[in-house]
């Protein structure tokens, strides 16, 4: 996926444009104090005035002001003449370009304040869902040094429009849209989030998700190799704590085969996820020294768990690299409980698995770009403010 990453189409504007009556300023005052409608009249031309101020400017503090006076004209009059125009089009519409201004400086704060309000509206809007989680995932959580300061509310933006996608919605703003693959970056950013927060087992469910809907995706079995490796060096330093007379011994406690089998499910894990990830990224690789880190460091995983196949570890790689998704047929690896590891293997289990963190991510499904307001708006609605003559 080598697409750019998304931002919002603007939402078009469909902004009031009618010549009001003439009339003498000097008695709209006194005449809206004695008739209601002049009144309600009154408040709608601030509100007019204001936007075609903003109308003129393009200027968002404009527009922002003429927000404030539509929606002070909307606590005054709900069911007003011009209520359902400004609540239903008018608002969205701008917010939107509001929306769309924040994207561009990459504001995350400004996105998620404007988006809020919509959502307040409209919670399934999967627009301002999906493009909420997709920047805050490229500008904060992808940033260097990374940023999670926003991490609570991608995971809800996140969580939101994985539900609406999967009931078969997608954004209007996305082209080329493929679900499999959207899917699959969102819950990778679930995964990313989960990652930092320490939940190892819930970041790998995540993981696991995005690579069943993604299988030829490396970036997914890198990251799940890392994180097995993470609870293989966890088992590997609670193994080696236990005393050496209890894992030499001729039946070793429960407790030390535990550890032990902890141990190798672990590696045998680390092995399959790093091998596919091998497999993937033989005839291109798009992730660099990352890649010669990982062969180094499965092929002391894959030695100690398998000393009697020196050639296993080049064949799993080519049984991935040929497409293959599932396992192949493998002999049982040797190391078990009884002697430090087995009978045909007597080395420890290795502890330099480690491989570098690496922030090659996938770009955002779909292609879109932030468009200009409409040039010409639309006419406001067909009654307009009307001043009374004396």
């Amino acid at each position: 996926m080598k697409r750019s990453v998304m931002m919002i189409a603007a939402l078009a504007f469909l902004l009031a444009l009618f010549t009001p009556l003439t009339s003498a300023h000097a008695n709209w005052s006194q005449d809206a104090a004695q008739d209601p409608k002049a009144e309600e009249a009154a408040v709608y031309k601030q509100w007019y005035d204001a936007n075609q101020t903003a109308t003129a400017s393009k200027s968002p503090a404009d527009y922002r002001s003429a927000m404030g006076l539509a929606k002070a004209y909307l606590d005054k009059y709900p069911t007003g003449q011009y209520a359902s125009y400004l609540k239903d089009k008018w608002i969205p519409q701008v917010l939107g370009f509001l929306f769309n201004e924040e994207l561009k400086k990459k504001n995350t704060a400004g996105m998620i304040e404007i988006a809020n309000e919509a959502l307040a509206v409209s919670p399934d809007n999967l627009d301002y869902l999906y493009l909420l989680s997709v920047n805050i995932r490229a500008n904060e959580l992808f940033a260097n040094p990374p940023n999670f300061s926003h991490a609570a509310e991608a995971t809800d933006y996140t969580q939101r429009a994985i539900r609406l996608i999967e009931a078969g919605k997608k954004p209007a703003v996305v082209q080329q849209w493929k679900q499999n693959e959207a899917l699959a970056y969102l819950y990778q950013t679930l995964a990313i989030i989960e990652e930092k927060n320490k939940s190892t087992d819930k970041a790998l469910e995540y993981h696991a998700k995005a690579a069943t809907l993604e299988p030829t995706n490396p970036a997914h079995f890198l990251a799940c190799g890392r994180l097995h490796q993470d609870k293989y060096l966890k088992a590997v330093e609670k193994y080696q704590a236990v005393p050496e007379a209890d894992k030499t011994a001729p039946e070793p406690k429960p407790e030390v085969k535990a550890a032990l089998e902890d141990v190798n499910r672990t590696a045998d894990a680390v092995i399959d996820c790093w091998a596919r990830f091998l497999g993937m990224t033989a005839t291109k690789n798009d992730f660099g020294p990352v890649r010669d880190q990982v062969l180094k460091a499965l092929g002391d995983l894959y030695k100690y768990r398998h000393p009697e196949s020196p050639d296993g570890l080049q064949k799993l790689i080519e049984h991935y690299r040929s497409g293959a998704t599932t396992p192949p047929p493998t002999p049982a690896a040797t190391t078990k409980p009884g002697d430090g590891a087995s009978s045909t293997n007597t080395a420890a289990p290795p502890t330099s698995t480690n491989v570098a963190a690496t922030n090659k991510t996938t770009a955002a499904p779909g292609a879109a770009t932030a468009a200009a307001p409409e040039k010409k708006p639309a006419k406001a609605p067909a009654r307009g403010t009307r001043k009374r003559r004396n």
